[in-house]
């Protein structure tokens, strides 16, 4: 029995093309799990960083009250804040300033002056993202505080419902038993030790959704590769009459199954908490369950890592149930196509179930005894409920495992005996030509390829998940405009453009608005040194002055920028933000830029090598238009695909950032803005934006024909696949994370180049880029139209 465990192991495992898909699998996993975590650029990953290391060096008891302090402290910073830019039109916003001043008494007073001296955000970039973020610390928090009073009122329910004589007359009733079993679980927790961290890195480890579609994908391709494969081969007429072809050889490919999913759930789940404690942190994993607020309502003493483990063990076990079916639809099904939709349809059923049923529904237990419900762990163990077993109350949890285990077991038996007593253990080919009306071929080459790179090769399923994901990014994204934004851009409705003799009024009127108040301030403090007025009149005078001044730094931006057009008249006032965040800043394009390279790398790698995989480029080659008018269509396909994926990922960005802030003034001379200072003056921003673009989607284009010399080269597409990625994602990758060297052999200068214009050194390295990748460029075109040309037979 353990020669044939072994041989199966080693059989299926030895199968290259199976590794290095589930190994992708894997690493696609990983990829998309770190792409959703940095999604939110308004509350980032270092936010929990910096509280984790305050949170550190703080008591445990105190922590609860440090965070109430913290979020108290920055939402009396935003709401002064916000009371700052409505009194810029007080008229117009009196009610809301009113509004707010009800809510608030006695926040100027409490930290005025708190403000004044530094009101920086601290964990994120904006006020009120800090407000946000601690928002959620403190609901978190809250449970944990509020934890003890729980389990006393779970106590108190009981004694008190006990007490009434509805349920005094029948202590055998499922309510009575029900209430005595609740207060008996929690009753052990009382004087559990709860751990004041913060839950992010474990539930967004244990919650993330598509590792459960990725765990399912593998079982499925698992399954076909035990049995379809030998069905294929029509193996099972020659196994089963071996001595050992019966119950032994389908139990080793169960255990083979196992195994095989036990390894895959640990790689992906562990993965994902392995980068969880790198950015999240995980925390002390000896501490309770219950001090982790998503899990409060867990009913048995467990630490995290059992917890975790736990986790781990149930997810894997669910896995194999789903895979012990997949197994049995492998046996049964004659063909693949029947396989997939079978299993597909059960597998869409349990989620319809598991999304349409209520928790509180009488059908409730068709929501939780669910494979998506057992392999989605968090969302079990969550709710804490008891079930009506014989008039007897049990535990949920403990149902769902007795139940799957049982379930599991049974499946074992019928897959032993289904396949000891079926027949016909071969494929045959489906016939659905009944579904479909005879339609001719096109004779067009063009569509032929575009129908073999879309279509067979499955590009136009990466189109959709591109959109897919971008749509998921922005669909809900708000960007948070802090005061001092607002004002600037209010003034900036008020002044974009050439400077004119009225906003030259305005401009020297507002500056000399700040120095009457800066004199009045002058004047307060002398007669407050003179004793005509008292201590408390000067402080409230001066802080009526000084909410006044707190525009002043905004407004010194725009008097400077009003010095610099009356020296370079060619100058416009512009509102530079938009501009600032796409094309200098690369906190909104890295994430896409690397969606972009991974959607190009994986759609271009099959475009050259599908053919020699095939076999087809003896045939095609030979042709009369097969050789260099064949590449020449498979270049404009190859520009085609780069043209879709950079327009996914580059509009949806360029629309929010439209919305937020506006792409004003895009006719004024691009010196005016400070980045573009050393720029031709005759050159418009609009020109320069255009430029931009079209240096980026160079950038892909150059990406792209490598990809095809690669491909020409090895005419192997995971050969392809991989040296791409390690060709350009990895240096990428580096050069973002600070190692400068690697910008001459990256695409860093073309992609970012908005961080290099400002210096000489910048622009020379942006030059050196075109050059050397336009000499790569026709390079890997010469070497490709040099060895893609008849090959002998």
């Amino acid at each position: 029995m353990f020669k044939l465990i072994k041989y199966e192991m080693m059989k299926l495992f030895s199968k290259k093309s199976l590794m290095i898909f589930l190994a992708l699998l894997c690493c696609v996993n990983m990829g998309v799990f770190i792409y959703t975590q940095n999604l939110d650029q308004t509350i980032s990953i270092s936010a929990y960083q910096k509280l984790q290391t305050k949170l550190d060096q703080i008591p445990n008891e105190k922590r609860y009250i440090f965070v109430e302090t913290e979020y108290e402290k920055y939402n009396a910073f935003e709401v002064i804040e916000q009371l700052i830019t409505l009194r810029i039109h007080p008229q117009d916003n009196q009610f809301m300033i009113e509004s707010l001043l009800n809510d608030y008494p006695d926040v100027e007073k409490k930290y005025g002056e708190l403000y004044q001296q530094d009101h920086t955000p601290y964990y994120t970039d904006y006020l009120e993202s800090d407000v946000q973020f601690l928002s959620h610390i403190i609901d978190e928090f809250e449970v944990l505080y509020q934890y003890p009073q729980y389990i006393q009122d779970i106590q108190d329910k009981a004694k008190t419902l006990s007490g009434i004589s509805i349920f005094q007359h029948d202590n055998n009733s499922f309510e009575q038993k029900n209430i005595v079993k609740t207060a008996e679980d929690y009753q052990k927790l009382q004087n559990i030790k709860l751990t004041y961290t913060s839950e992010k890195g474990i539930v967004e480890a244990l919650s993330f959704p598509i590792t459960n579609f990725f765990i399912m994908l593998a079982m499925m391709i698992l399954a076909m590769r035990i049995i379809i494969d030998e069905k294929e081969k029509k193996l099972f007429s020659i196994i089963k009459l071996t001595a050992r072809g019966q119950h032994q050889i389908m139990l080793s490919k169960i255990i083979t199954l196992i195994c095989s999913v036990s390894i895959i759930v640990f790689l992906m789940a562990g993965s994902q908490l392995f980068y969880s404690s790198m950015t999240y942190g995980l925390g002390d994993l000896t501490r309770s369950i219950q001090s982790l607020a998503s899990f409060s309502s867990y009913p048995y003493a467990l630490n995290v890592f059992q917890f975790l483990m736990l986790c781990l063990l149930i997810k894997c076990f669910a896995a194999c149930v789903i895979g012990l079916f997949m197994i049995e639809m492998a046996i049964l099904c004659q063909n693949k196509i029947t396989l997939l939709l079978g299993t597909t349809f059960f597998l869409i059923i349990e989620y319809i179930l598991y999304l349409v049923i209520p928790s509180l529904s009488s059908f409730f237990i068709m929501k939780y005894f669910n494979v998506i419900t057992v392999l989605q762990t968090d969302t079990l163990f969550q709710l804490y409920r008891n079930i009506n077993f014989l008039s007897n109350p049990l535990s949920m949890h403990i149902f769902i495992i007795i139940g799957f285990l049982i379930i599991f077991l049974i499946l074992i038996i019928i897959n032993c005996f289904t396949y000891r007593y079926r027949r016909n253990m071969s494929l045959q080919s489906l016939d659905i030509s009944f579904f479909y009306f005879k339609r001719y071929p096109s004779l067009s080459l063009i569509k032929q390829e575009f129908y073999k790179v879309f279509v067979i090769q499955k590009v136009w399923i990466l189109c959709f998940l591109c959109i897919g994901i971008q749509f998921y990014q922005y669909h809900d994204l708000s960007v948070y405009l802090d005061s001092d934004t607002q004002i600037y851009q209010a003034y900036m409705k008020s002044l974009e453009g050439p400077l004119t003799q009225e906003k030259e009024e305005y401009i020297l009127q507002e500056q000399k608005n700040y120095e009457q108040l800066h004199s009045q301030l002058m004047n307060i403090n002398e007669k407050e040194s003179q004793g005509i007025i008292t201590k408390a009149q000067a402080i409230r005078m001066k802080d009526d002055i000084e909410q006044q001044l707190l525009g002043e730094n905004v407004f010194q931006k725009i008097y400077d920028q009003y010095q610099d057009i009356k020296i370079h008249p060619q100058k416009q006032f512009v509102f530079n933000q938009a501009y600032q965040q796409f094309f200098l800043e690369t906190s909104w394009t890295m994430m896409p830029t690397l969606l972009l390279f991974v959607m190009i790398i994986i759609g271009l790698s099959s475009c050259m090598t599908y053919d020699y995989q095939n076999q087809m480029h003896h045939v095609t080659q030979s042709t009369l238009k097969g050789n260099h008018k064949l590449l020449i269509m498979k270049f404009g396909i190859m520009n085609v695909i780069c043209l879709l994926f950079y327009m996914f990922v580059t509009i949806p960005p360029l629309i929010l950032l439209h919305q937020t802030y506006g792409f004003s003034s895009l006719d004024a001379s691009i010196t005016s803005l400070p980045a573009f200072s050393s720029f031709p003056v005759w050159m418009s921003i609009g020109v320069g934006c255009f430029l931009s673009l079209l240096l980026r989607f160079y950038a892909v284009i150059c990406l792209g024909l490598i990809i095809q010399g690669i491909a020409v080269k090895t005419r192997n597409y995971l050969m392809t696949l991989f040296v791409s990625l390690f060709l350009f994602l990895v240096p990428l990758l580096l050069a973002y994370g600070g190692f400068d060297l690697l910008n001459s052999i990256s695409l860093y200068p073309l992609l970012f180049h908005g961080q290099l214009i400002e210096t000489t050194g910048g622009l020379f390295q942006i030059l050196f880029s075109i050059i050397g990748y336009s000499m790569l460029f026709f390079l890997s075109l010469k070497y490709i139209f040099n060895n893609y040309k008849p090959q002998n037979i």
